[in-house]
């Protein structure tokens, strides 16, 4: 409808015009001012935000409205910025990109043989505006107004004027387009040309998009979320789930944690890194991305979990499924007796099995091959419990190892064990692992390739026959890499790598998309499945599964359910009675409904309500 209705616009009249910023360019913020505090991050000018915004105003405040301001005018206020003049042109040059979006109303324009302006209240120079108008594609235009070269503005309507006695037009014949309500609406209307409200792509997103209109509330002064929402708004193509899926979620926390790797491997000087399989697939992408240059190398490697224990005999005893790998991995029917007693009554010959696999693995030359005269290394892995692949490789290659971890859930004994950096600090390590979010990490850190059963002479053994669960992930996998690494190009191309994403936002962001599953989230994440287990040998539900009602106490361990799960969740617990000190008491019907919709109470003593109890 949008289309249709600006394309007859622009049949009907003989002239066409165009508003620059946030029309026709877009800045990747969702606030144009926030390029100044980017700015500011950016060099450390912990004022130069606030100072460059009041420029402008105190530039009129002196000189009235007889003259337009220049960028030259505005850095004559600020003096003590004036270096930082020709890096906020060239920081405009590098961030503005075409709205693909008007491009094609405007290409379409220029077919039908209109005459095509653009005009703009702005204080860039004439000569700069044309070079980025260029550069995306904005070209074949008969005019282009800016407000400080003929010192007139939309906003008081006599750029109008001039634009209708310049062109010798009726008012009429004139068609403006533009997102501003007052400069490029009423004041086109008012001077009695045509004109087109156009509506900020962005907010538009956000309207249309529940996640991220509830990250945008909790986090709206964030500069990272203003890039993120801009970013995703401007790209915004839900063609397919899992592609959308990779650029909307899995993109920003790729390219944060592979930038916090890259920043502090640029910092200890390493020179090798190496990415273990399965979880470094993709963040081994994403971080050479960002190392142009290339000075940092990088290896992707398999340290496979179960290899520690075969070959070491490290294993923890406490967990069943340890023990009973390391068996059945040596083929030792165990009559019965509990795995690991098994072990402890057969020490000697799983000794001798361990050292002939270490032998047959040659694990230690597989590494130093890769990793040639370098005695201290990088290791990244994503979540880990007991850091098995650094250990492997710094016991086995004998070198110094740094980890980079998305975040550890080990004792803090056994993390300190190893050096390694984690990308969530404790406090947010521990509200992290609460509902499926961990899950989700090692969906958006996986691969499009077999399971690995051990590695012999440096070399790994996959696993032949592979099951349908792993066959959906592969496919998956896939799409998710595809937006996480258009994503990443996006992000690079636009800002150079100097962007830094506020963990909060990317907390926050997972967990909105954990808490409030649409019904299409929820269809997907259907065919998703994890193992658990080393060897891969089970394979669980990540958040939903279609299990059949009569299941409860199966799907009441879901994170989401289906509506039909949901409902019958909720009849199977009708009423909830709290009582508190013997005089207070709480009455639910149906608690387990997620909206309350009604309560009341008598004498404060009292409260009856239906749904949402636990809530209230």
């Amino acid at each position: 409808m949008f289309f249709r209705n600006i394309y007859k616009q622009i049949d009907k009249v003989k002239v066409v015009s165009f508003d620059i910023f946030d029309t026709l360019l877009l800045r990747p913020y969702l606030n144009p001012l926030d390029l100044f505090k980017h700015i500011g991050k950016i060099h450390s000018l912990p004022n130069y935000y606030q100072e460059r915004i009041e420029a402008e105003t105190i530039f009129y405040k002196k000189n009235g409205v007889s003259k337009e301001a220049s960028i030259d005018d505005i850095y004559s206020v600020i003096p003590q910025y004036k270096d930082i003049k020709q890096i906020e042109l060239d920081m405009e040059y590098q961030v503005l990109s075409a709205n693909q979006e008007m491009l094609k109303i405007y290409n379409y324009a220029l077919e039908k043989g209109k005459i095509v302006v653009i005009a703009s209240d702005m204080y860039l120079p004439y000569k700069f505006i044309e070079k980025v108008l260029h550069k995306n594609n904005i070209c074949n235009y008969y005019k282009l107004y800016l407000s400080n070269e003929i010192n007139k503005r939309k906003d008081r309507g006599d750029m109008y004027d001039y634009i209708i006695n310049d062109l010798k037009v009726k008012p009429k014949d004139i068609l403006h387009i533009g997102d501003n309500k007052k400069s490029d609406y009423k004041q086109a209307l008012k001077r009695g040309l045509n004109s087109f409200l156009y509506k900020n792509i962005n907010y538009k997103f956000l309207k249309k998009n529940k996640h991220f209109n509830i990250l945008y509330k909790q986090n709206a002064n964030l500069l990272g979320l203003s890039i993120l929402l801009s970013i995703i708004a401007q790209k915004n193509n839900e063609s397919d789930y899992w592609i959308d899926f990779g650029f909307k979620y899995a993109g920003i926390v790729a390219f944060s944690y592979a930038k916090m790797i890259y920043d502090i491997a640029k910092t200890e000087n390493l020179k090798e890194i190496l990415f273990v399989a399965r979880d470094g697939y993709l963040l081994e992408k994403v971080f050479n991305l960002l190392n142009k240059t290339k000075e940092i190398n990088t290896h992707y490697v398999y340290a496979p979990r179960i290899l520690n224990y075969t070959s070491n005999l490290d294993f923890d005893s406490n967990l069943k499924e340890q023990p009973r790998i390391i068996c059945e991995y040596f083929k030792q029917d165990t009559k019965g007796k509990q795995c690991n007693q098994y072990i402890q009554e057969h020490i000697d010959l799983f000794r001798e099995l361990a050292a002939k696999e270490k032998i047959e693995a040659d694990y230690k030359n597989y590494i130093i091959n890769l990793v040639s005269n370098e005695k201290h290394i990088g290791v990244v892995d994503t979540i880990s419990g007991q850091l098995s692949a650094q250990k492997l490789i710094a016991n086995e290659a004998e070198l110094q190892t740094t980890g980079f971890y998305f975040l550890t859930l080990a004792g803090r004994a056994i993390v300190n064990e190893l050096c390694h950096y984690d990308f969530l600090c404790n406090e947010q390590r521990d509200k992290f692992t609460e509902k499926g979010k961990c899950d989700l990490i090692e969906l958006i850190f996986s691969a499009p390739e077999n399971p690995i059963i051990t590695i012999k002479k440096g070399k790994p053994i996959y696993k032949t026959n592979i099951t349908i669960e792993e066959k959906n992930r592969h496919e998956i996998y896939k799409k998710i890499e595809q937006g996480v690494l258009t994503f990443t190009n996006e992000i690079i191309n636009r800002f150079n790598n100097d962007v830094i994403f506020e963990r909060q936002i990317i907390l926050d962001l997972l967990q909105i998309y954990v808490d409030n599953p649409s019904q299409k989230d929820i269809k997907a994440m259907y065919s998703v499945k994890k193992s658990p287990y080393a060897d891969n040998s089970l394979y669980v539900p990540l958040f939903s599964a279609d299990i059949p009602f009569w299941q409860l106490k199966k799907y009441k361990k879901l994170i989401w359910h289906s509506p039909m799960q949901h409902f019958f969740a909720v009849i199977s617990k009708p009423l909830s009675i709290r009582i508190r000190l013997f005089k207070h008491f709480k009455i639910t019907f149906f608690p387990l409904l997620k909206t309350n919709f009604f309560k009341c109470s008598i004498m404060d003593n009292i409260g009856f309500y239906i749904g949402g109890g636990s809530n209230v």
